[in-house]
């Protein structure tokens, strides 16, 4: 069990995703559980490159890798991971505001939301203030989170949480924010909830607000 566990690990850090699903599968024909491949493979390895990431001595490439290198073994093990968790933890929607088109950093919050237990819509990119509106009315999500990459487009997430304000919405959804020129100065000025610093903090925050506890995944869900 310590060698195929160790294995998971290791293609997690080298950002290696059709290596380590290669390795759930092979994890889960020994008859090693769900849980297990999770809380010693996916939950200590994730922190400790997101503990790097914050430090410095990795970057958002690297990160990206190991997102995705994570997400190839959760797309592996959530179908029986399902019968185990009984529901969702919360609902998120998430987009990258109007004129801006980026999406690297809001996929990779997307896809840790999913693997923590949330259910996540995800808008996509240059989405105006009406669409995430829109996305309130009908999905009716716990948290609103909104990604910014440029200077020139952060402006565009006072504009949304005006109009969620104008629409009588405001107390209905909890609002985060983040992505490179966000500031918590910045969110607090336009009255967001929350910050995520990068996607590790955007997890926390999420947890926080929610009451959910905290890190990759939890500690009760799996």
């Amino acid at each position: 069990m310590d060698q195929i566990i160790m294995e998971i690990q290791q293609g997690l850090v080298d950002g290696d995703a059709e290596y380590v699903k290669d390795k759930t599968e092979a994890a889960l024909g020994l008859e090693i559980g769900p849980e297990a491949i999770i809380k010693k493979a996916l939950i200590p390895t994730m922190d400790k490159i997101g503990q790097e990431f914050r430090e410095g001595e990795i970057y958002i490439p690297d990160v990206l890798m190991s997102s995705r290198a994570m997400h190839a073994s959760l797309y592996v093990l959530k179908p029986l991971l399902t019968k185990a968790m009984s529901h969702h933890k919360g609902k998120v929607v998430i987009g990258t505001v109007a004129g801006d088109l980026h999406d690297i950093g809001k996929n990779m919050v997307t896809w840790s939301l999913q693997g923590e237990g949330y259910e996540v819509i995800d808008l996509g990119i240059d989405v105006p203030p009406a669409s995430f509106v829109a996305a309130i009315r009908k999905c009716q999500p716990d948290i609103l989170a909104m990604s910014a990459l440029l200077t020139t487009t952060i402006g565009e997430m006072r504009n949304v949480i005006q109009e969620v304000t104008d629409e009588g919405l405001r107390d209905k959804v909890k609002i985060i924010v983040g992505g490179g020129p966000v500031t918590q100065d910045f969110a607090d000025e336009v009255g967001a909830n929350g910050y995520g610093k990068d996607i590790f903090g955007a997890i926390d925050v999420v947890n926080h607000i929610l009451g959910r506890g905290s890190g990759y995944f939890g500690t009760s869900e799996v």
